[in-house]
């Protein structure tokens, strides 16, 4: 039998080769899952060596990594702002510039919100995050997606936000009502055509979740023009979207409706979000 500090050096090496970025991160994931531990243990005791079982799961959890699918869909969960959420592949798996999203509109309320919206809510990531931080509010999470919601719930009640939120099922504004203080979407913003070029990993993710029409500005431009009729006087719409969109997104704000959008930068300080305040 191996230690595991020895199965993590071969799980890193054979990522590596196959191109795989953080490969140690990885090879300490798949050690804690294979034994039931955290990725400090496996690190601190990677002179013990595995059970037979443990080995065995460690190496069919790799090889499922090696042959392309996330490792966040193979162990069931991701993190996001500090919390573990579920995630299956009915979901986007949670990304740090969807938290900066989160964080940035945060930051840009000038009063605790009572209503948010949280649109093409997927695994719930950023309805949740708002309902903990904003204890006194509602967080609708909507989602075209049944399955999508079903995780969104499960997260909602694993993290105890679940009583101060609702989950509808909806084509974006489609089955909502009321107006909102916050409006926030990481919505599909991929164009159709180059969905196939995207990196392995991406592609094992829901095309739905991926998919924003021929320039895949579709359901971002929906959102802006639809968005002002929910949203009270002075509240915030925030958008991600792809790289090269900011600029081309803030000409659907028209400005007798919207106060000039903002441009919010990620931690790259590529242009990726979009904030407009309804007037």
């Amino acid at each position: 039998m191996a230690t595991i500090r020895r199965l993590m050096e071969a799980a890193e090496a054979k990522l590596l080769a196959a191109g795989i970025d953080e490969a140690a991160a990885h090879a300490e994931l798949i050690a804690a899952r294979a034994l039931g531990k955290s990725r400090t243990y496996a690190r601190a005791f990677g002179q013990l060596e595995a059970g037979a079982k443990e080995e065995a799961l460690f190496n069919k959890i790799l090889a499922q990594r090696l042959d392309g699918r996330p490792l966040a869909y193979i162990l069931g969960e991701a993190e996001f702002m500090g919390r573990v959420l579920k995630v299956s592949p009915a979901v986007l798996i949670p990304r740090p510039e969807t938290e900066e999203l989160t964080e940035q509109a945060a930051k840009k309320l000038q009063m605790p919100p009572r209503r948010v919206l949280d649109l093409c809510a997927g695994s719930g990531c950023i309805a949740v995050s708002l309902a903990l931080l904003f204890d006194g509010a509602r967080v609708v999470a909507a989602d075209i997606s049944p399955a999508a919601l079903d995780i969104a719930r499960q997260n909602a009640q694993n993290l105890r936000a679940a009583a101060r939120m609702e989950f509808i099922e909806t084509d974006l504004f489609a089955n909502i009502s009321g107006t909102f203080d916050l409006i926030i979407s990481n919505p599909p913003y991929i164009a159709a055509g180059d969905i196939a070029a995207l990196a392995p990993d991406v592609r094992h993710e829901p095309r739905l979740a991926l998919d924003g029409g021929p320039d895949g500005l579709r359901v971002l431009e929906r959102i802006a023009k639809d968005g002002p009729a929910y949203l009270n006087a002075g509240g915030l719409l925030a958008l991600e979207t792809g790289c090269g969109q900011a600029e081309k997104v803030v000409k659907f704000f028209k400005d007798t409706i919207w106060q000039k959008p903002q441009i919010g930068r990620d931690i790259s300080g590529t242009g990726r979000f979009i904030f407009a305040k309804r007037k």
